[in-house]
This record gives C-alpha cells, sequence and structure tokens, in this order.
C-alpha cells in the first residue's frame, strides 16, 4: 500500500499548530512526540505487518490535538472523515473520568476502533518512553511501566511488532527502577 502523503502532511500541519508552543515532558518541542509515534508505524510497515497505514498515522499524528488544543472532534471529521475522528476520540481521555480509570476507559473504546487505532495507541506509548529525565521519581517511572504493561496487555494483538517495541522500552524502564532500589 502506499501511503497517501497528502493526507499525512495535512494532519501533520493542523498538529503542529495545533502543539505550537508546547513542550513535551522530555523538554522537546510537543510536535516531535506524536511524529516519533508514527514513525514508529512506519517501523510495523516496514516489518511487513498488514494495515490501513493512513488511518494509523492520521490518528496517531493526531492523537493529542483534542485533549491539548481547541481543536475539535467535529472539525476532524469534517476535515478527515469519521474513522480518523471516532480513532481520535478512542484515543483521547475522557476528563468527566477519575485519573486513575482514564487510561482503561480509552483503551476499552480503542478496542471497539479498527485495529489501526490500537496500533496508533501502541506507538503513541512507544514515542513516549525516552530515556527519563534524572528527577523523575521511581514512583513516576513505575506508573509508566504499568500504564505500558496494560496498554501492550489490552492492545499488543493489533502489532506484533510495536508490542515487542513496546516489551523492550518496558524492560528498559524497569531495568532503571532495579538500578534505583
Amino acid at each position: 500500500m502506499i501511503p497517501d502523503t497528502d493526507l499525512f502532511h495535512k494532519a501533520l500541519r493542523l498538529s503542529a499548530w495545533a502543539h505550537y508552543g508546547q513542550i513535551t515532558k522530555f523538554g522537546d518541542p510537543y510536535i516531535t512526540h506524536p511524529v516519533a509515534a508514527s514513525y514508529e508505524l512506519m517501523g510495523a510497515m516496514a516489518a511487513g505487518e498488514e494495515a490501513d497505514y493512513d488511518l494509523a498515522a492520521v490518528c496517531a499524528v493526531l492523537h493529542d490535538v483534542v485533549e491539548k488544543s481547541d481543536v475539535t472532534l467535529y472539525s476532524i471529521k469534517k476535515d478527515f472523515g469519521k474513522k480518523v475522528a471516532d480513532g481520535v476520540a478512542a484515543m483521547t481521555k475522557n476528563m468527566d473520568l477519575p485519573k486513575e480509570e482514564q487510561l482503561r476507559d480509552s483503551l476499552m473504546r480503542i478496542l471497539e476502533q479498527p485495529k489501526e487505532v490500537a496500533m496508533a495507541k501502541l506507538a503513541d506509548r512507544i514515542s513516549s518512553m525516552l530515556p527519563p529525565p534524572a528527577d523523575w521519581s521511581k514512583e513516576k517511572i513505575e506508573t509508566i511501566v504499568s500504564n505500558a504493561e496494560l496498554i501492550r496487555g489490552m492492545l499488543g494483538e493489533a502489532s506484533p511488532h510495536l508490542s515487542k517495541r513496546l516489551e523492550r522500552k518496558t524492560a528498559f524502564y524497569k531495568a532503571l527502577i532495579k538500578r534505583e532500589s
């Protein structure tokens, strides 16, 4: 399958606009995070996994725009279609729920979507697991590991390649915890 590069570029421009001036927890311009997630999907494609990479990559690039900007699901649906809007909606946390329930709720909604949305979520988590800054607490790292294991456990079947990548990232974080102990 040849990706629709015009569609990806359109999504990338919206994401860059939506995240303008935002910084990741690692201190990078925020746009690096969704771009890295989409690059993880390219790795799965290169590994030979069959999927609708346009859906997966556009969901990956747009996954945080509703949570972190004024972009609405309505505008995403209008500009990118119902499948993308539904995927982004599933990846968007329900802020009306208690914080400890938000991830599981999102994962349950992702399971109702095409597998490409689960792939985008796996890629999202992988790209969120850079080596942690020195000032992160052991508890914070343990929470990230726990959440990564939950994501992999619930969504890992969507992509063996991404599941393995997330497993390696989780092992790296666990080794850091062990070293701290």
